[in-house]
């Protein structure tokens, strides 16, 4: 079998991020000088956005402009090819990259298309805000040494105390032949090479050699650039590398800066392969999937792309461990409300040491009262912020990656996290939590929480109301479970008995309390009267992937979640139902369209638990429909994150319109990591159910005539499933374990 080249399977031309699995990630949301050479919109570094980075302006024999006008891109994971003509008789091909190292690469290749040597000057240069009387978005220690141009960045993030300092480096890989650095008053801030100094500077053949940071008024623009000649012989090419580098400080991003750029024998690596070859080893490292459906195959993969861009390599400030952020721009921290998704999805990678420290980053920030803090920044915890999470993840994890040294270290962690529940959100013991803000489910703007405190939408972080919720409720259900059977493992009986007996009082509750007979479903309640609030939300179904309900649950699932007026929409499902008084499709909120609003829109973070619904509970109870459901749902699902049906476009973007499937493209946010779908596709599509005593091999019906998924872990051992029309074989460790048609399974004994 050829096997997929997952580079080339994944290019397209609409897109631009870059990322290299640690701190720089190069993805404006939205991005004004795509077109230009380099880099001239925003990176970040962690969270903080900063640029430009730098661009680079090509000069005849006179120091003369030679305009180079864009032509065409193209992109892969490793990389962003494009291309330029002039009106000079050269051609020029750049190829941009983003190293693991955080350096951000332009590999330039210049083409001489006339029969006359060209004798071409080359200025590499940037222009960075530079504020110190504000204490905020300012330059120190800009210095020029080795052919590199290097300095402190401070940058202070919204409204966060801290002022965050890491540093830079400038450089290319030819002999540089002049400098300069220039201090300029505040003014349009382009990659226009008339607007530099360099451009008067440059007429006698070099740049001024000058290092000018201050002046009478030391706020504004620091111009920094770099001079090389470059000769490119008739009919010929050359070539240059530029890259800008950043680290935690100025020599360790010169450092990197200098490796990176370095082509030296016998082995050369210019940026572009060592890109590559850092991409490609991670998709090979990854189980191995090809399908008959597009969809399915193409999303397979596009998924472990975005996982890899939000990657950080940790070990540093309030990051000891790699995780992986939700999402770009303000997201790009770990965030408890994702970090669940994490676990599932990286549970299948080789290691499970992304989704370990998916959790152990937030328990090293635990805050004193045992609660998790929402987002981890860097150098700064916002102790208001939080979000529920189902923690009883990291036990599927541990299905597939058995560690019980992990499950021991961590358990201290849960269990004052556990403690905190009971102490603070359920005060009443009556086995049901509160949810005390509209933030803090990462699901504002909804008639669940405006049913119990109709100022609800503007209550902020820190802020309170009180609502027993289905979801959190569930969340700590699972958990409780999961640390009983924990504390039974590692011999501590009283916790044993609690966590158990935790977790039955719960379950107990949310049959006799949430059940809305009348309704036939799940319903969150007022504590001031006890009473169901009866709003349909999309959350009301999570119990159905849990072991709460029984088979008298299911025609309520049935009738609700299935039903066309409510749920069931052509794009399912919506986040509130489609007959509530708040629902709108167009995420408006009273009249206004938000950016995060959860009474109407299609969440990928609730449609993956409503998969594990449907599917769960077709399973366990055998149900035939439901069964069909599920593989119906994931279809949907998966086949509304592409634009405009396109298999070749797929996007990820953070809530979907119910009827057109059209996305929230106005948030600028795509491969958001907000939801788990290669772990449907493994679960579902290809049936790898692994439990703590055995793996199941049961693959749903969905409509496809093959797939076959290999390198699948497995406790150390490797699982191939291939499925041929209505037959699928299961292989561990290249050994045949069994064969079995659809609606079969086979079961593999630990």
């Amino acid at each position: 079998m050829v096997k997929l080249n997952v580079l080339e399977y994944l290019s397209r031309k609409d897109k631009w991020y870059l990322g290299g699995g640690n701190r720089l990630l190069w993805a404006p949301p939205f991005p004004k000088f795509l077109d230009w050479p380099g880099f001239w919109d925003p990176a970040q570094y962690y969270n903080y956005p900063f640029g430009p980075l730098f661009t680079f302006s090509l000069l005849d024999e006179s120091g003369r402009e030679i305009p180079l006008e864009f032509r065409k891109r193209d992109w892969q994971p490793q990389r962003i090819l494009q291309t330029y003509r002039t009106p000079a008789k050269l051609a020029v091909t750049e190829r941009k990259s983003l190293l693991p190292d955080d350096c951000l690469a332009s590999e330039i290749t210049i083409e001489n298309l006339s029969d006359q040597k060209r004798r071409l000057h080359v200025v590499l240069w940037t222009v960075q805000e530079s504020f110190p009387s504000q204490q905020n978005n300012f330059l120190t220690g800009v210095e020029y040494r080795e052919g590199a141009l290097r300095f402190r960045k401070h940058l202070r993030y919204r409204e966060q105390p801290v002022v965050y300092e890491f540093g830079c480096a400038l450089g290319m890989n030819r002999p540089v032949n002049s400098f300069s650095v220039n201090l300029s008053e505040g003014s349009i801030n382009a990659p226009r090479w008339d607007y530099t100094p360099f451009y008067e500077q440059i007429e006698g053949g070099s740049l001024n050699n000058r290092m000018n940071t201050t002046g009478a008024e030391n706020d504004g623009l620091i111009y920094l650039g770099l001079h090389a000649e470059i000769t490119v012989a008739a009919n010929s090419q050359a070539g240059l590398t530029a890259g800008f580098a950043a680290s935690e400080t100025p020599e360790d991003a010169a450092a990197n800066l200098s490796t990176s750029l370095s082509m030296a024998a016998p082995k050369p690596k210019t940026p572009l392969k060592l890109s590559e070859k850092h991409w490609s080893e991670y998709f090979a490292a990854l189980p191995y999937f090809e399908c008959s459906d597009p969809y399915l195959q193409k999303y397979y993969w596009y998924r472990w792309y975005g996982l890899r861009l939000f990657t950080i390599r940790g070990g540093e400030h309030n990051y000891p461990y790699p995780a992986i952020c939700e999402g770009l721009g303000s997201f790009r921290v770990p965030i408890t409300y994702s970090a669940q998704c994490h676990i599932l999805e990286t549970r299948w990678m080789d290691s499970p040491e992304i989704g370990q420290g998916s959790l152990l980053n937030f328990i090293h920030n635990q805050k004193e009262n045992g609660n998790f803090i929402g987002h981890v920044y860097p150098r700064w915890l916002h102790q208001e912020s939080f979000y529920h999470a189902n923690w009883a993840t990291i036990e599927q994890m541990h299905y597939v990656h058995p560690d019980d040294a992990f499950l021991r270290r961590v358990y201290p962690g849960l269990k004052k996290y556990l403690e905190y529940f009971d102490r603070e959100r359920d005060r009443e013991n009556s086995g049901l939590y509160d949810i005390q803000n509209h933030y803090e489910t990462g699901q504002e703007y909804m008639h669940r929480y405006v049913a119990v405190e109709e100022r609800a939408d503007g209550i902020h972080w820190g802020e309170v109301f009180r609502l027993k919720g289905v979801d959190v409720t569930v969340y700590i259900y699972e958990i409780k479970k999961m640390m009983a059977r924990l504390a039974e493992k590692f011999g501590y009986a009283g916790d044993a008995r609690r966590w158990r007996e935790g977790a039955e009082k719960t379950r107990a509750a949310i049959l006799s309390e949430m059940w809305h007979p009348e309704l036939e479903m799940f319903s969150d309640v007022d504590p001031r009267s006890w009473r169901r609030t009866a709003v349909k939300a999309g959350v009301c179904f999570y119990p159905y992937f849990t072991g709460i309900v029984a088979e008298n649950h299911l025609p309520g699932l049935k009738k609700r979640l299935l039903n066309p007026e409510e749920f069931w929409t052509p794009y399912p499902a919506p986040s509130s139902s489609v007959d509530d008084p708040y629902f709108d499709a167009e995420a408006r909120w009273k009249g206004k369209r938000m950016n995060c609003p959860w009474n109407g829109r299609v969440w990928p973070m609730t449609n993956s638990h409503l998969a594990e619904a449907l599917a769960a509970s077709g399973l366990r109870f055998n149900d035939a429909l439901l069964k069909e459901k599920a593989v119906e749902f994931i279809g949907k699902f998966i086949r509304m994150m592409f634009y405009d049906g396109d298999p070749n476009r797929p996007n990820c973007y953070e809530h979907y319109n119910p009827f057109s499937g059209k996305a929230c493209i106005y948030r600028g946010v795509d491969d958001y990591q907000h939801s788990w779908v290669v772990e449907l596709i493994i679960k579902y599509v290809c049936g790898i159910q692994p439990g703590e005593d055995a793996l199941v091999v049961e693959p749903l019906s969905f409509p496809v005539k093959r797939f076959v998924i290999e390198r699948v872990p497995w406790r150390g051992r490797r699982v191939k499933v291939e499925r041929s029309g209505n037959k699928f074989s299961v292989w561990v460790d290249g050994k045949l374990e069994g064969r079995g048609e659809m609606g079969e399974r086979v079961v593999v004994v630990v």
